[in-house]
């Protein structure tokens, strides 16, 4: 018996955009089209000082301002709406395949929470994102390597660049990686500012072996 057919029957799916009722799938077409192309790409180097491989932070997805995308995020973030990570990186993966990123080569890992946050939310909705887009592009996946090592207040509560950056300071290293990091790097995060926490977590990595970290989030704050 297919319990899942039951429950489509009984309780239709809606769209995490709108609520709009859906034969299958988690967002519908209308709003699948709000979100429209993805920004401008803005690839820049992000000098870790040290010598050590080289990080770029590629413009996102999408803008955080977009209705659809802050719904996503939300119902996923705060909600635990988890089906909402499917969608999301299926924006994600769409926007590599539109700027044409070269990734097969490439592992791909989330930005990581701290214990702290993690026992409060109870997942890491960047986790659960770049899972699904790995799966979608057909890249390795790669959970555990990098942890977050101290405990700090949200990034979205920081006033400046300057205190962003100060925050997200050594809060990154890698663990559990005796013959070195991947070489080559997609970091995937669900918002980002500043890309002051991209840059803390690529410092990280490069120390660690890494040549090549690309950095993608779903969504421009």
């Amino acid at each position: 018996m297919n319990f899942e057919a039951i429950l489509d029957i009984l309780f239709p799916p809606e769209c995490l955009g709108c609520g709009k009722g859906l034969i299958n799938g988690t967002l519908c077409v209308p709003c699948k089209n709000t979100i429209g192309g993805p920004p401008a790409i803005a690839i820049k180097n992000m000098d870790n000082n040290d010598g050590r491989g080289e990080c770029y932070f590629l413009g996102a997805a999408g803008r955080y301002q977009n209705h659809v995308l802050k719904t996503l995020i939300h119902a996923l973030k705060f909600g635990g709406i988890r089906g909402a990570a499917t969608p999301l990186a299926e924006i994600l993966a769409h926007h590599a395949e539109t700027v044409a990123l070269p990734l097969q080569t490439f592992t791909v890992m989330p930005i990581p929470l701290s214990k702290m946050r993690m026992r409060e939310r109870g997942f890491n909705q960047s986790a659960l994102i770049a899972e699904r887009f790995a799966r979608l592009r057909q890249l390795p996946f790669e959970k555990n390597a990098l942890v977050r090592t101290q405990h700090r207040k949200p990034q979205s509560r920081t006033e400046s660049l300057a205190e962003r950056r100060e925050n997200i300071r050594g809060c990154f290293a890698v663990q559990g990686v005796s013959s070195g990091v991947r070489k080559n790097i997609v970091l995937v995060d669900d918002v980002s500012t500043s890309g002051s926490t991209f840059l803390e977590a690529a410092r990280a990595l490069t120390t660690a072996g890494a040549e090549i970290v690309l950095a993608l989030a779903v969504a421009k704050a």
